[in-house]
């Protein structure tokens, strides 16, 4: 099976069932989202800048930034287009795109401030390691300040084969490679059981 129709095949599934939209994602609830929603609001300052959030689902992260006050310049890509429609539908005054950036990337480099990924290397896809660098190397060429992204920790308690989970240090050996454009690396973990955060905070260029 191919990584598109796992894809679909697991988030259809779950809009099948009539799921709230927290479950729909595969988040365990509305708070465990939330938690990872806080996890890339307490790193980076959002205000006033540009974000694309990678996987956006159906917008659950710009009605969460927006719920904080947050004034943000938001674009949010994903490659289903039942959650792209839903999200459209709900009118948040954002762009939205069906769209697979990995394949066919629409933006330019440095197009936004800030990259955001949440959950979309957590399907075992069978190749996850070197779908997590190709994703590196492109967010690191659209995002002019910042990348964060969640991952599902090999430590968790409850592991399921339907998902990959990583260790926090071969992470951080996947990102020495990129410590020509990193500055800093910051590991988030203990916030549930099972996942933790990276925020990776690009160097800034001496014209700059």
């Amino acid at each position: 099976m191919d990584k598109l129709k796992i894809i679909k095949t697991y988030y259809e599934d779950n809009m099948a069932k009539g799921l709230p939209e927290y479950g729909i994602l595969g988040w365990e609830s509305e708070e465990a989202q939330k938690l990872r929603f806080d996890m890339l609001l307490s790193s980076v300052d959002l205000k006033g800048k540009t974000l694309l959030d990678v996987g956006c689902g159906t917008g659950n992260l710009l009605e969460y930034i927006r719920s904080q006050g947050i004034d943000i310049n938001y674009t949010g890509v994903d490659i289903l287009d039942k959650m792209i429609e839903k999200a459209k539908n709900k009118q948040l005054g954002a762009d939205f795109f069906l769209v697979d950036i990995f394949k066919d990337n629409i933006f330019k480099d440095n197009s936004f401030d800030v990259i955001y990924a949440s959950g979309i290397f957590n399907l075992n896809l069978g190749n996850n390691r070197e779908f997590l660098i190709n994703a590196l190397d492109l967010f690191l060429r659209l995002s002019s300040s910042a990348v964060v992204f969640n991952l599902l920790h090999f430590a968790s308690p409850d592991r399921e084969d339907k998902y990959f989970y990583f260790q926090p240090d071969e992470i951080s050996e996947i990102l020495e490679k990129y410590s020509g454009v990193i500055e800093k690396v910051q590991f988030i973990e203990a916030y549930l059981k099972n996942d933790f955060t990276v925020i990776c905070k690009k160097r800034r260029k001496k014209n700059e």
